[in-house]
C-alpha cells in the first residue's frame, strides 16, 4: 500500500511533463511567430539566389548552409538513408521550382499581410524565369522528383533519366503560375495529358513522362486530376474537365464496392502490396487532390469520391484499442500487421515491400515520399469536414488530433522505430519542418472549425518545438540533425504555418466567426489546408 501511494505522484509527474509544452526563453515569447517567418524569407532571398556558376538567375537553391550561408555544391549526405534514399531528391547545388511551391506561397501571403510587395515580386520573377528558360522539348518545365537546375554548372540536371515526375505531395500554385505566363501553363497541362496518361481508353498514368507504361501512382495521378481541373476552371473547356473525370473513374472502378478501398498502384498485380493494399498516401495525397478539383470545378463527384474514401478509411483503418490508424489495409478491410521489413534503400533485392507500412501508420517516418502520410491525412480529413459539414469526418480529424498530440516527435514510440537512433541522438527527438508545419495548420485548421481552445494550444506547442529544434542564424533548418535549410524537407510549409498561427492570434475573433483566415489589408483569404 505504501508503495502504491509513493508511484501515484511519479505517474502523474510524468504524464505532467510529455504533455507540458516545450520550454522557451523571454526573447522568443516576445516574437512573433510572423518574425521568424519573415527573417528566414529575408535570408533566403539575401544569400539563397542563384549567385553561382558563370550565369547568375532569380532561383532559390535547394540547399543553404545556415552558418556560412552559402550552398554547398557536395552537401554532406547526413539523413540520405532515412529522407530520400536517392541522393538526387535532395537537388544538391540546385534549384528546383517543385520543391519551392510552399516556400514561394508562403512569400505572397507574407507581401499580402506586411503590405512590402518585394517578396512577391521575388516569387513572380523566380517562376517566370523557370517557365520562360528551364523547358524541356516536351513543354514539361524542368522541375519535380528527377529533375533539378544545377546552379553551379547552369545547366539541367537530374538523376535516374531525368524523369518529369510531379506528385501531389506538393500542390502546385497553377494560379500564381498562371498569371506569370498562362501559355507556359498551358504547354505544361498539356504535356501531362500527352506523356503522362499512357492509355486514353482506360485511364492509366504513369508518374514518369515518358509516355510508356509504368508505376501508375494514385499520388501522381492527384496532381494530374487537380492540373486538368485547374485549366478547365480558366479556360472553361468541357474537355480538361471530362479529363479529370476520367482519371478520377480509374481508380474509383478498381474499387471493392463492399468495402470503398481500392489498390494505390493498381497496375502493380497483386504480387506487389501496393497493387492489392490501400495505403494513407491514398487518403493524404490523393483525396486531397479529388477535393481541390471540386472547389476549382464543382463537380460533385470529385467530392464524393473522396468522401468515399476517407469514411472508408476511419471505418477499416482505425482502431480503438490503441486510438491509432493502421498503416494498410487489405481491399476487403482487414489490417495488415507487423513486422515490417526494414533494408538499407528501397532499390535493395526487397524492392517496394520494404515500405510497405505494416502495423500502425507512423506519424513521424522521415522518408519523404513512400507509403505513410499520416498528418497529411489529419489534414484531408480537416478539409473534408470544412467542405462537408459531415460529423463522421470531424471525429475522424479528432481521432487523429488526439493521437498526435499524445505522441508527439519527442516522445517514447520513437524507441519502436526503424529510425530510433537517428531520432534519438542527432534527431535532437525532433522531425522535418514540413511535418510540423502541417501539424501546426491542422490543429489550426480544426481549431478554427471548431473553437476548442486545446487545438490552438496545440498549435503553438508545435511551432514553439519547430523555432527550438529548427531556427537558427536567422534560417529554418529542414531537420535538426542538419546544418541545412533544405527545400526537400519542407522548410516551406513550416514558414506557412507561422504565418497562419500569428494571424489566428491577433485577430481570434473574427477568424472563428468567419471560419476562414482572411487578410484586411487586401481581402486574401488565406487557406487553412496548407498543401
Amino acid at each position: 500500500m505504501r508503495i502504491t501511494v509513493l508511484c501515484i505522484p511519479v505517474v502523474i509527474l510524468l504524464y505532467l511533463i510529455k504533455l507540458s509544452p516545450i520550454n522557451v526563453d523571454q526573447e522568443q515569447r516576445e516574437r512573433k511567430y510572423y518574425h521568424y517567418a519573415t527573417e528566414c524569407i529575408e535570408n533566403l532571398i539575401q544569400y539563397g539566389t542563384d549567385n553561382y556558376g558563370n550565369t547568375h538567375t532569380p532561383v532559390l537553391v535547394s540547399i543553404l548552409d545556415v552558418n556560412t550561408k552559402t550552398c554547398p555544391e557536395n552537401p554532406k549526405k547526413l539523413d540520405e538513408y532515412y529522407r530520400v534514399t536517392r541522393r538526387g531528391r535532395r537537388n544538391p547545388a540546385g534549384s528546383n521550382l517543385f520543391t519551392d511551391q510552399a516556400t514561394l506561397k508562403s512569400m505572397y501571403y507574407l507581401s499580402a499581410i506586411s503590405g512590402n510587395n518585394k517578396y512577391a515580386e521575388f516569387a513572380k520573377k523566380y517562376s517566370g524565369y523557370v517557365m520562360d528558360n528551364l523547358v524541356d522539348d516536351k513543354n514539361f518545365f524542368w522541375w519535380g522528383i528527377h529533375r533539378h537546375y544545377d546552379v553551379f554548372k547552369d545547366e539541367m540536371d537530374g538523376h535516374q533519366g531525368n524523369h518529369h515526375e510531379i506528385q501531389a505531395i506538393t500542390h502546385i500554385d497553377w494560379e500564381h503560375l498562371w498569371s506569370i505566363n498562362k501559355n507556359a501553363v498551358t504547354k505544361q497541362i498539356e504535356a501531362i495529358w500527352e506523356w503522362h496518361v499512357i492509355n486514353k481508353i482506360t485511364g492509366e498514368v504513369n508518374r514518369h513522362g515518358d509516355g510508356k507504361p509504368g508505376c501508375d501512382f494514385s499520388m501522381s495521378a492527384g496532381a494530374y486530376i487537380e492540373a486538368f481541373a485547374f485549366l478547365y476552371s480558366k479556360t472553361n473547356d468541357q474537355l480538361w474537365l471530362d479529363r479529370a473525370l476520367f482519371l478520377a473513374d480509374y481508380y474509383w472502378n478498381k474499387r471493392d464496392t463492399e468495402t470503398n478501398l481500392f489498390p494505390d498502384r493498381p497496375n502493380a498485380g497483386l504480387d506487389r502490396f501496393d497493387g492489392s493494399c490501400f495505403v494513407s498516401s491514398i487518403t493524404g495525397l490523393y483525396c486531397h487532390s479529388l477535393l481541390k478539383a471540386f472547389e476549382l470545378t464543382g463537380e460533385c463527384l470529385f467530392r464524393d469520391q473522396a468522401i468515399s474514401y476517407l469514411k472508408a478509411y476511419s471505418k477499416y483503418g482505425f482502431d480503438p484499442k490503441t486510438g491509432k490508424y493502421w498503416g494498410a489495409l487489405q481491399l476487403d478491410g482487414k489490417p495488415i500487421s507487423g513486422p515490417r521489413i526494414y533494408t538499407d534503400n528501397i532499390d535493395s533485392k526487397e524492392g517496394y515491400a520494404a515500405a510497405q507500412p505494416r502495423g500502425y501508420l507512423d506519424l513521424w517516418e522521415p522518408y519523404m515520399a513512400g507509403y505513410q502520410y499520416a498528418v497529411y491525412t489529419a489534414q484531408a480529413y480537416a478539409y473534408a469536414f470544412h467542405l462537408t459539414s459531415e460529423p463522421e469526418l470531424l471525429l475522424a480529424a479528432q481521432q487523429f488530433a488526439n493521437w498526435i498530440k499524445n505522441t508527439p516527435p519527442e516522445s517514447m514510440e520513437t524507441a519502436d522505430t526503424w529510425y530510433k537512433n537517428y531520432s534519438n541522438n542527432q534527431g535532437l527527438q525532433g522531425t522535418y519542418a514540413d511535418k510540423y508545419g502541417r501539424t501546426i495548420s491542422f490543429f489550426l485548421h480544426l481549431y478554427v472549425l471548431t473553437g476548442e481552445k486545446q487545438l490552438l494550444s496545440e498549435a503553438r506547442r508545435f511551432a514553439d518545438s519547430a523555432i527550438n529544434k529548427l531556427f537558427e542564424n536567422g534560417l529554418f533548418k529542414g531537420h535538426p540533425a542538419k546544418p541545412y535549410y533544405e527545400a526537400i524537407d519542407g522548410v516551406g510549409y513550416l514558414l506557412y504555418a507561422l504565418l497562419q498561427l500569428d494571424h489566428v492570434l491577433e485577430n481570434n475573433e473574427k477568424v472563428l466567426k468567419m471560419k476562414r483566415i482572411i487578410i484586411e489589408s487586401s481581402q486574401l483569404e488565406m487557406p487553412l489546408d496548407n498543401w
